[in-house]
C-alpha cells in the first residue's frame, strides 16, 4: 500500500473513531452536566475534523508536478499540518476559557459510577487512537496524522483527568474539575504551538538530516571516479520529496564526456538508494597528486587551515599553466563571509606571490 492510501486509512479510522466518541461524550456530558466531559465530546469533534484536514492534504500533495508546480505538491502537508496546529491551539484556549469560567462560577457534577466508566472507556480509546495516529505519522513522515495522533492523547488525558476528578468528588465530596481541566487546555495549547513551530522550521528550511547527507556520501563514493562528495545542498518539497546538488572531487584531467558519464551514474544511484532527486552534481577537479603542484598544494591548504572560522577547505586545485589557484573555504555560521574571503586572498597573495586567487568562502549546508 503506497503512502498516500496509508495515510487516508489511519485518517478514516480516527474520524470514524472521535465521531463516536464525540456523540457518547455528549450524551454523558449533557446528562451529568460535566463542563470537563463536554468540552472532552469538543475536542473529539476537532480531533475528528482535523483528520479530515489530514485527508485532504494527503490527496493535494499526491497530485503531479505542472507546469505551476514543477516540483509538485508535497508541501500541502506541511499546510495542513499548520492547520492542524491551529485547531489543536483553538481548542486548547477554547477549554482553558471554559476552564476559568467554573472555576469563578463553579457547578456540581452530577456523577456517577456508569458515567465515570463511559469516560474511562473514552480514554482508552482516544490512548489507542493517539498511539496509532503518532506511530504511523512517524513511520509515513506525515506531520498532520503526528498532530492528530498528538490531539488524540491530550484528549485521552483530559478524559482520565475528568475520571480521577470525579473520583475524588464521589469519595470526597471534593471538586477539582475545573482546575485538571484548566491544566490539561494548558498541556494541550503547548502541544498545538509545538507543531506549529516545528511545521513553520521545515517550511522555512531546515539543515539536511545528517543520516541522509551520510547515506548520499557513502553511495556518490560507490561510484568509479569519485574522490569525495561534499558541499550538499538538499532542499525539502514535502515529506519524502528531497531533491538538490552535490560536488564530487574527480580526477583533474577528466574529459567533459567522462565527467558527464560520472555525475548521471552518481544522479542514478543517489535516486534509487536514497531517494533523492539531484538537480546537479558539479565537478571538483583534483590536482593534488600532480608533484609539480604538490608543494603549493600544501602551503595553501596551511593558510587556509589557519583561520579559526574555518570548518572546511574544498575544491582545492591549482592550475600551473594559468598561474590560478581555485578552493571553497567553508566558515562557521555567524562569520562575515566578504570580510573572511578577502582576508585569506590577501594573504595567499602574500604567501603565495605570482599566483592568482578565486576564492568562495560559504557556509555548509548539510554535516
Amino acid at each position: 500500500m503506497d503512502r498516500e492510501k496509508q495515510i487516508v486509512r489511519a485518517s478514516v479510522i480516527s474520524i470514524a473513531g472521535n465521531a463516536l466518541l464525540a456523540a457518547v461524550k455528549g450524551v454523558v456530558g449533557t446528562l451529568t452536566g460535566s463542563i470537563a466531559i463536554s468540552l472532552d465530546a469538543i475536542n473529539s469533534l476537532t480531533d475528528a475534523l482535523s483528520s479530515v484536514i489530514a485527508v485532504i492534504g494527503a490527496k493535494l500533495a499526491g497530485r503531479s508536478a505542472d507546469r505551476e508546480h514543477p516540483f509538485g505538491y508535497g508541501r500541502v502537508e506541511y499546510l495542513s499540518s499548520i492547520v492542524i496546529a491551529a485547531l489543536i491551539l483553538a481548542a486548547g484556549l477554547s477549554s482553558f476559557v471554559e476552564a476559568i469560567r467554573s472555576i469563578v462560577h463553579p457547578t456540581t457534577p452530577e456523577y456517577t459510577a456508569f458515567t465515570l466508566l463511559v469516560v474511562a472507556g473514552a480514554a482508552m480509546v482516544k490512548f489507542g487512537l493517539g498511539y496509532y495516529l503518532k506511530r504511523m505519522g512517524k513511520i509515513l513522515d506525515s506531520g498532520s496524522l503526528v498532530g492528530s495522533g498528538t490531539d488524540s492523547l491530550m484528549d485521552g488525558c483530559v478524559s482520565t483527568s475528568t475520571c480521577v476528578a470525579g473520583i475524588l468528588f464521589l469519595t470526597t465530596g471534593i471538586n477539582i474539575e475545573a482546575w485538571l481541566a484548566a491544566g490539561i487546555s494548558l498541556l494541550i495549547i503547548k502541544s498545538g504551538i509545538s507543531l506549529l513551530i516545528e511545521t513553520a522550521s521545515k517550511l522555512l528550511g531546515e539543515r539536511a538530516d545528517p543520516k541522509i547527507v551520510a547515506h548520499i556520501e557513502r553511495e556518490a563514493l560507490n561510484v568509479e571516479g569519485v574522490r569525495f562528495a561534499s558541499n550538499f545542498v538538499l532542499l525539502d518539497f514535502g515529506p519524502n520529496r528531497l531533491g538538490g546538488t552535490i560536488h564530487v572531487t574527480v580526477d583533474g584531467q577528466m574529459t567533459v564526456a567522462e565527467f558527464n558519464r560520472i555525475a548521471r551514474a552518481v544522479q542514478k544511484r543517489v535516486n534509487q538508494k536514497c531517494g533523492v532527486k539531484l538537480a546537479g552534481v558539479t565537478p571538483y577537479p583534483d590536482a593534488s597528486d600532480n608533484e609539480d603542484v604538490r608543494e603549493i598544494h600544501a602551503q595553501v591548504g596551511r593558510i587556509v587551515w589557519g583561520y579559526d572560522h574555518v570548518v572546511e577547505l574544498r575544491g582545492l586545485y591549482i592550475n600551473a599553466e594559468d598561474r590560478m589557484i581555485h578552493f571553497d573555504a567553508i566558515a562557521e555560521y555567524g562569520t562575515d563571509l566578504h570580510a573572511l574571503r578577502e582576508q585569506l586572498v590577501e594573504t595567499c597573495q602574500q604567501e603565495c606571490p605570482g599566483w592568482e586567487f578565486d576564492a568562495r568562502v560559504l557556509h555548509d549546508t548539510g554535516d
